[in-house]
């Protein structure tokens, strides 16, 4: 189908036009409407590239191999319609030779059989062709430059030789000379992609698909895109890899039984009609038909909601300098860890980065999504000021508790070098239940405050040395805390 006349001289012409080049051939009708989707995200990333390299590496990096998906052919009956330059021809070999190595790469390979969502293949994308995008000197790259529109219909059967006629192609050309004068370039950016930290990241895409109110409903791109080029991350990737496997079985027991087992526990205003009250069948027909309507029919519960059903697990990451290194990555993998298993036991978790301050709380509740991108890549220079910090955090919690008298589980994950003021810590135990977690970088005497805390672990250096060990280590923390929020107060 033919680009309407009135958006013939459009950015949307000119994308389809570019297609010409392209030398991947996908075998789905949605191939380019997913291209222009990536393209969209990449622009909110000042990222502005021609639709067909976006196509042809996307589709290398989403169409999983074996499947008889896509093939590296170029549109020859398109170029035949076209005024391509002499040179242009060696060009589109040398790019189809880039492309058929990105193909056979086990990254490319790998990163297909994650099934990846479309902001996660856009974030890889800029990864990969944004240097290339940078050393591009064309000054109207970014010029009349508007989102793609993601309709079917206006992709379906377009003549791309026809759309590219329309406007001057040498920009094209000096673009494809400048790709395939980049392609080891593009090549290596593909193989240094991480993939411990798109395959963390991978493990939460159903949370993310389900809109958190964490990222604001969407994914947050920037973050995405630091996590995925920090080495920091990646180390955290891997760290928590090996920890997560054992929490992600973990399973929220159901707070109203809807069988028959037992006795009856409560009454209670929803349930089954095999639980319904047998006096409220002798309202006559109008009353009850209008209790129906209201809700105000009374049915027999078979267990009571969980006693602990309104408490709160408070997760406090110490992101100062002297958690660098081995420290830091042992800290977030246990936070993200943590997180992941409280909440699937169904607690509302806050988790919430402090140094000379205390920055944004995340709140991950039953149905929304951990943090990934943002516990990755957050980067604090912001030195450190415990009183400052701790005082702050008093107030913030006996105004929780006095407005929501909610019982809490505070979570401290720190260093050796974490000094607080005891009456701060005893102000805070009238509110919450203290579990501290305390990183020593080497032999040293622990922090005044630990022996007043409700409950503690301290992670030794010698624990840090060797993965099997952090590992052991972690898990019995993540286990032991999940046993503390049951007898905490």
């Amino acid at each position: 189908m033919p680009v309407p006349v009135e958006r013939r001289r459009t950015h949307l012409a000119r994308q389809l036009g570019t297609m010409v080049l392209s030398q991947v051939q996908v075998d789905s009708p949605m191939a380019l409407v997913r291209a222009a989707a990536w393209c969209n995200s990449l622009g909110r990333m000042g990222v502005h590239l021609p639709l067909f390299v976006v196509h042809d590496v996307g589709a290398l990096l989403s169409v999983p191999r074996g499947s008889g998906g896509f093939v590296v052919r170029g549109r020859d009956g398109q170029l035949a319609r076209t005024a391509v330059p002499p040179a242009a021809r060696g060009h589109l070999e040398a790019y189809r030779r880039l492309l058929e190595n990105i193909a056979t790469s086990e990254v490319a390979e790998k990163l297909a059989g994650f099934r990846l969502r479309d902001e996660m293949i856009a974030v890889l994308l800029s990864r990969i062709l944004s240097d290339l995008y940078n050393r591009w000197r064309d000054r109207g790259k970014s010029a009349s430059v508007e989102a793609l529109p993601l309709d079917l219909g206006i992709y379906s059967d377009v003549d791309y030789a026809d759309h590219l006629r329309d406007f001057d192609a040498r920009p094209i050309w000096a673009f494809l000379e400048h790709l395939v004068g980049h392609a080891m370039h593009l090549y290596t950016a593909v193989e240094l992609i991480d993939l411990d930290t798109v395959r963390l990241l991978g493990l939460f895409k159903e949370d993310a698909a389900s809109g958190s109110e964490v990222l604001g409903g969407a994914i947050d791109l920037v973050d995405l895109f630091t996590a995925l080029g920090s080495p920091e991350a990646n180390d955290v990737a891997n760290f928590s890899l090996d920890l997560l496997p054992s929490v992600l079985e973990t399973r929220r027991a159901s707070g109203i039984q809807t069988f028959a087992v037992d006795g009856y526990a409560s009454i209670e205003r929803k349930g089954n009609i095999d639980s319904l009250v047998l006096s409220e069948l002798a309202y006559d027909r109008e009353i009850f038909e209008q209790k129906v309507v209201d809700n105000e029919l009374l049915y027999y519960g078979r267990e009571r909601e969980r006693e602990d059903e309104r408490r709160l697990q408070y997760v406090l990451v110490d992101s100062s300098a002297s958690m660098r290194g081995q420290r830091q990555v042992f800290a977030r993998g246990l936070a993200l860890t943590l997180t992941k298993k409280l909440s699937l036991e169904g607690d509302e978790v806050w988790l919430r980065f402090f140094d000379s301050r205390l920055h944004e709380t995340i709140k991950v509740s039953r149905s929304a999504a951990v943090p990934v991108p943002y516990l990755l890549s957050f980067r604090s220079e912001r030195g450190r000021n415990y009183g400052k910090v701790f005082r702050q955090l008093l107030i913030e919690i006996t105004r929780a508790r006095r407005d929501q008298r909610r019982r809490i589980v505070l979570y401290v994950i720190t260093h050796g070098q974490c000094h607080i003021a005891p009456d701060i810590i005893q102000a805070l135990k009238q509110h919450v239940f203290l579990y501290g977690i305390i990183v020593l970088p080497s032999q040293e005497a622990l922090p005044e405050f630990v022996g007043m805390l409700d409950r503690c672990q301290v992670v030794e250096a010698d624990a840090l040395t060797s993965r099997a060990h952090r590992q052991r280590r972690a898990l019995d923390i993540v286990n032991d805390a999940s046993q503390a929020r049951r007898v905490a107060q």
